[in-house]
Formats: C-alpha cells, sequence, structure tokens
C-alpha cells in the first residue's frame, strides 16, 4: 500500500483565520491518523492579493500551534516553470487553446477561440483555457460525504488568466501530482470545483486521488470564514492552546482531557492519539465569537 501523503495549503493574501486553523489542523491530523506525511505548500500565485510578509506570518504562525511538517514549505512562486511546462504540453495535445475573451464576454457571450487556433504571444494578453472532455465524471467519492454529485458546468476552464496569473485549479492539480500527494483534505467549499479538477488529472495521465472535504466555518448564516471576508486573525482571538481546543471541538473532536495551560504541542499530541475520521461532521457551522 502506498505512503499517504496529504498537504496544508494556505494563500499568504492575509494571516491565518479560524478556517484556516480548521483545514491545517484536519489535514494535519488525519495524515497523522493514517502514519503519513503531511506537507506544507504555500499558493501564492496571484501576485495581485498574495504578498511575501504574508508568507512568513503564516509560518510563525503555525509553528505557534505546534504543527511539525515533512519536508521544506513548497512555494509555488518558485515553480513558476513547472506550471507553463505542462499548459504547454496540453496546447500540444490539443486539451487546452489560447482565447482573448474577457471575462465580461465569457459570462455573456460565446468563445470561438478554439476554433481560431490562436497562437502563444506575449503582446496579446492571451488566456488559456483547458478544454472539459464529453466524457467527464460528475461525481466522486469523499470519505466523509460519501458520494458526491457535483456535475461540471463549464465546457473549458482558464488555466492562465489573461494578466498571466496561473489559475488555482491548475496549479493545484499540478503540485499535487508533483508532490505524490494522495489524498486532499480542504474545506468543503471547493467541493464543487472536484470533479473540474478530476478532468485536468485524467487530462495529465494520472490516477485520481481521493478526498476529504472538512465542515465550513461561517462569520455567520451568509459569509464563510475567509481572507477576502476580512476575517479576524485566529491568534488575535485568543492564544494557540485555545483556539486549537476550540477547532477540535469544531471537528467534534473529544476535548474532554484538554485544557488551556497545555502548550500547542501537547494539546496536539494528545488529540491525535484519539482522533476519529468518522466524527468530523458535515455542512456549515457558525462560529461564535
Amino acid at each position: 500500500m502506498a505512503e499517504y501523503i496529504g498537504r496544508f495549503a494556505p494563500s499568504p493574501s492575509g494571516r491565518l483565520h479560524f478556517g484556516s486553523l480548521v483545514a491545517a489542523l484536519g489535514s494535519y491530523a488525519v495524515a497523522k491518523h493514517k502514519n503519513g506525511k503531511i506537507l506544507l505548500r504555500i499558493e501564492d500565485l496571484d501576485f495581485f492579493r498574495c504578498k511575501k510578509e504574508y508568507t512568513s506570518i503564516i509560518l510563525k504562525e503555525l509553528d505557534e500551534f505546534g504543527f511539525v511538517f515533512d519536508g521544506e514549505p513548497y512555494i509555488q512562486s518558485e515553480h513558476t516553470d513547472v506550471y507553463y511546462r505542462v499548459a504547454k504540453k496540453l496546447v500540444e495535445e490539443d486539451k487546452a487553446f489560447y482565447c482573448n475573451c474577457t471575462r465580461s464576454h465569457l459570462k455573456t457571450g460565446v468563445c470561438h477561440c478554439r476554433e481560431k487556433r490562436l497562437k502563444e504571444n506575449a503582446q496579446d494578453n492571451l488566456a488559456l483555457r483547458f478544454i472539459i472532455p464529453s466524457n467527464h465524471q460528475n461525481s466522486f467519492e469523499d470519505e466523509v460525504y460519501g458520494v458526491i454529485s457535483s456535475p461540471v458546468t463549464v465546457d473549458a476552464l482558464t488555466l492562465i488568466r489573461r494578466d498571466k496569473v496561473i489559475s488555482y485549479n491548475l496549479a493545484c492539480v499540478v503540485d499535487d501530482i508533483h508532490q505524490g500527494v494522495t489524498q486532499v483534505v480542504r474545506g468543503s467549499d471547493l467541493i464543487d470545483i472536484t470533479t473540474t479538477q478530476m478532468c485536468l488529472y485524467n487530462a495529465l495521465d494520472t490516477e485520481c486521488i481521493s478526498y476529504l472535504h472538512l465542515p465550513l466555518a461561517m462569520a455567520d448564516e451568509t459569509y464563510k470564514l475567509s481572507k477576502q471576508n476580512r476575517s479576524p486573525a485566529v491568534l488575535d482571538q485568543g492564544p494557540p492552546s485555545q483556539m486549537l481546543i476550540k477547532a477540535l471541538a469544531f471537528l467534534n473532536q473529544d476535548i474532554s482531557g484538554l485544557n488551556p495551560q497545555m502548550t500547542p504541542k501537547v494539546i496536539l499530541n494528545k488529540a491525535l492519539d484519539i482522533f476519529e475520521i468518522k466524527k468530523i461532521p458535515v455542512g456549515k457551522k457558525v462560529i461564535e465569537a
């Protein structure tokens, strides 16, 4: 049986919020529960939103929570050549095409760029779009949710934007393949994109990996906790030990033997000894301040 390899992949567009902690804890605990490795990846390709100083802050905050990842952090912006090489291969295999449509046109009009067979030209600010195959899967099995039906609703997926930002979907799939990730543990807000990403796995002649989606931490009934929604930094809400226990409770784990006077590493070690995947809840939950 292949070794389990998981990953936590934050974006440095702000400090860690409570939802980030839940994702870090969930991915970390599942990997350790399965006697596997847990990697840390910094997804910093959106140069309009990501800042290097936040990378340093995130690394420091994860250390304060007691997380010890396997190997050095993988910084996406240091590997852009890998994504462009894969993108070029997809074009050569007629699985992707260059596009000069604006976002507004794609929302309201029909794209004919595939038929035009546009050539790569930096001066034209062309996007690169992946062709969704007609025989794609519309469902997948999640370790917590079970079988999930999630139809792919687009016929093409942007891999590289016109402003040359490499998309999350391309980089995420390429890195998971490159790093040998065997299971993705992440928030349930990304359930809908899973079957679309599976199309990329197939296009890259790689067997799809498994998934485990965690419950989504909500600021209220409408908004999820996120950096875009300006959610407060988790370490501004309480010390690391207290917030770790709160995150474990959010994941429905046994916290009866834990208290905030323990160090984060002691809390993690005790929690990992009794961590149960089957207890992880599904759906959304509003976090009280």
